[in-house]
């Protein structure tokens, strides 16, 4: 039985003027297991929202052609009623959790469709049991770590009990473990429930096994729309387009990638970054997030770090920019202790992108973003315009300087923020997660850019990230995070070929 048809489907932004979208043709048989995947940009999300009836109801523009579920036209039907029937899994959870604790947030929905008291309370236990969170009722949603915040929004959509289920990029903020959760939910929810699943991803790997079809999207169009089987048989369509290859082995340094050369690095005489005996605890909490975390980091040098969620990895990182203050221990950049330092004198020299893009993100247009600091700090004309366009340029968003920040999709609007903070040329580059939204191929342009200028000009670049691939390219040096303690630090092959602490890692 055909559970979704999509007809000629085309959509436009009211922002831009080319089509997001555009005549795609597919059908979904009810219990289908669809991976979708494409480049950045390619229109993934905003398919998966005119699959859900979000657009056209809830976001303006034009749209095209037609979206039919189980033979209703979804742009003629009222969105309360498509959402019991179609739920989408945002890419971050906090953008669909609403309230304090786990079980008022799983009853949400269900409150506001009227269900019975009594049936909320089954469905409430019966949507924590499938995704392993029993017990879990009266937990404090902020309590919880990124992973168990995913699985949570996951089981407010299961208590619904839709037909259909709609994944965007799930597993993106989530670590190894973490993501063979989800995924391992999300599979069983398909195949014991009868669930149809359509999961949007740049981690096609991961989810490969897992499909029986496979949609390709490039340029707003359906490239590639074949069931596994044959999909899964030829690289060439996925290489072409600069995205992971859902084939093969796991990729290693060895077969993926250049081999990094050491000597790339030129150490200096004076430390970049010194980390003494640092702790910090957040407030009404009773333990470290970060415990006694001693390091030292060259200038030249490239570092990145690596634990499970909630091992302390972004909270390291906004300490060394300044953004908290340590509870005990010290900072020390280029010789300047940092409780010592005003943030404002930081500016041009420190730069930071956070996990999410958008906490940066406040001009009119890219070019604007990109503008944004050289402008403020008051740099020459000639040399902002040279700036401006050089970087616009290294990170591939010279075709999108005029569209505004937000109308443009994750990954873009990732590079746009890395771009942003890459135009002051910080003497120390932060950046949290840069995969993040990204597709291969951009990924390593960007990673490829920051790497260049940090070892030619002898400044410093830390990354937090969960991705193995991308610290056994880039980085010079490693540091493995634990419940906020450093449990290695060194190169990142002696890491990697250590099975006892990748798993203490959970990597």
């Amino acid at each position: 039985m055909t559970c979704i048809e999509i007809e000629n489907l085309g959509f436009t932004y009211p922002s831009r003027q080319t089509l997001t979208l555009r005549g795609i043709t597919a059908r979904v048989p009810s219990g289908a297991f669809v991976l979708l995947t494409g480049p950045t940009g390619c229109g993934k999300s905003t398919l998966l929202r005119t699959l859900n009836g979000l657009i056209p109801h809830a976001s303006a523009g034009t749209l095209t052609g037609t979206v039919r579920l189980n033979g209703e036209n979804l742009a003629t039907q009222p969105l309360a009623t498509i959402c019991q029937q179609v739920a989408l899994l945002f890419q971050d959870p906090e953008d669909q959790l609403f309230c304090t604790l786990v079980e008022d947030e799983v009853a949400f929905g269900l409150e506001n469709l009227g269900v019975p008291p009594e049936e909320i309370k089954e469905r409430i236990a019966f949507a924590l049991e499938r995704v392993g969170l029993q017990g879990f009722q009266n937990r404090e949603i902020s309590s919880l770590s990124g992973g168990q915040k995913q699985r949570v929004a996951l089981a407010a959509v299961c208590a619904m009990e839709p037909q259909v289920l709609l994944l965007d990029e799930p597993t993106s903020h989530l670590d190894p473990q973490g993501t063979r959760d989800i995924l391992n939910i999300v599979a069983k929810l398909n195949r014991e429930m009868g669930i149809t699943v359509i999961l949007a991803t740049h981690r096609t790997r991961e989810v490969a096994p897992l499909c029986d079809h496979v949609w390709l999207m490039d340029e707003g169009q359906l490239g590639l729309n074949l069931p596994a089987t044959e999909a899964l048989q030829d690289p060439t369509p996925y290489q072409h387009l600069g995205v992971q290859v859902p084939v093969g082995e796991r990729a290693t340094s060895a077969t993926q990638f250049s081999p990094r050369s050491t000597s790339a690095v030129v150490p200096s005489k004076n430390f970049s970054l010194r980390v003494s005996n640092l702790h910090f605890c957040y407030p009404n909490t009773d333990k470290d997030a970060v415990h006694a975390i001693s390091c030292e980091v060259q200038h030249g040098e490239v570092l990145a770090i690596m634990g499970a969620n909630g091992s302390g990895k972004t909270t390291l990182i906004h300490l060394i920019a300044g953004l908290l203050r340590p509870s005990a221990g010290e900072l020390t950049i280029d010789g300047e202790v940092r409780g010592r330092v005003k943030l404002r004198q930081l500016a041009g020299k420190v730069g930071i992108v956070f996990q999410n893009p958008d906490l940066l993100l406040q001009a009119k247009t890219v070019r604007d973003e990109v503008a944004f600091g050289p402008r403020n700090l008051r740099f020459p004309t000639k040399t902002l315009e040279e700036r401006i366009s050089k970087t616009l340029t290294r990170f591939d968003l010279t075709n999108l300087d005029s569209e505004a920040p937000y109308a443009l999709s994750r990954g873009q609007r990732q590079r746009t923020a890395v771009a942003a903070t890459f135009s002051l040329h910080p003497d120390l580059f932060l950046l949290d997660e840069p995969t993040t939204g990204q597709d291969a191929q951009h990924l390593y342009q960007l990673m490829d850019e920051l790497c260049d200028e940090i070892r030619r000009e002898n400044k410093t670049l830390i990354f937090a990230t969960h991705d193995t691939d991308l610290t056994l390219k880039y980085a010079d040096r490693v540091l493995l995070l634990r419940d906020g303690q450093v449990i290695f630090d060194g190169i990142p092959d002696t890491a990697f070929n250590n099975p006892e602490l990748l798993t203490q890692a959970s990597l």
